[in-house]
């Protein structure tokens, strides 16, 4: 079955950690990425009933997630639960597992991995081309990939989802910025896995090298702030 990986790319944080995914999940997947303006709820219904995982980066609020320049993908009372029903579904959004979490559950999800509030990190505009080779967004960003490649290696929701705890804990050990640091500790104790732990999906591929990664187009300017703690805002209501 193929992956659902909806990677919005419109702004500094959607860049940043829809650059991890393509460094990271999208060589070891099927070649069928809702990236960048195809991150919308069209072709999310299309290709989504077909998959056995649903992986989202884009903005999102207690009861929606976001991709493309804030297009609603889903949304409590707005999607068919045959989109969803059976998966493990990923999406690194603010607050989605407050509410959208456990309605996605109820409606025949298998398992759900979010956060109860926004997940926050450190990134470099600098590297806003480049944005898998951001070491400081890495420190918050890589647990969350070392817990999809344990999902793409076989192993439960559970595994996965303490993996990403883990990752957070070794480095916030070894974190001498306090900024970063707090930001760790923020999603670490905000992270949520709701449904059957015990979930898992069909294994894939290793990751296999080398390989070549083409540069994302540049961001608008008005979209690239310097270097900020990034809090992924709220869609609209």
């Amino acid at each position: 079955m193929p992956v659902t990986l909806a990677l919005a790319d419109f702004d500094l944080p959607t860049r940043s950690s829809s650059g991890f995914l393509l460094r990271y999940i999208v060589p070891r997947v099927e070649p069928v990425q809702l990236f960048g303006f195809l991150a919308r709820r069209l072709p999310f219904q299309l290709s989504a009933p077909q998959s056995d995982i649903i992986i989202g980066t884009g903005h999102g609020d207690r009861d929606v997630f976001t991709g493309q320049n804030e297009a609603v993908i889903l949304e409590i009372g707005k999607y068919n639960p045959k989109e969803i029903k059976g998966k493990v579904i990923k999406l690194i959004s603010c607050q989605t597992g407050v509410e959208l979490g456990p309605d996605l559950v109820a409606n025949g999800c298998a398992a759900f991995m979010g956060y109860t509030d926004d997940y926050v990190w450190v990134v470099d505009a600098d590297l806003a081309s480049r944005p898998w080779a951001d070491k400081m967004a890495a420190t918050s960003l890589m647990p969350v990939i070392d817990g999809l490649n344990a999902l793409l290696d076989g192993k439960t929701a559970r595994e996965a989802f303490n993996i990403e705890l883990d990752g957070y804990s070794r480095n916030i050990e070894i974190e001498e910025d306090e900024l970063i640091k707090s930001c760790l500790e923020f999603n670490r104790e905000h992270a949520v896995l709701l449904g059957n732990p015990e979930a898992r999906i069909a294994k894939r591929p290793s990751l296999p090298l080398p390989f070549k990664l083409i540069s994302p187009p540049p961001l608008p300017p008005s979209n690239i702030l310097g270097l900020l703690t990034i809090l992924l805002i709220p869609g609209p209501p």
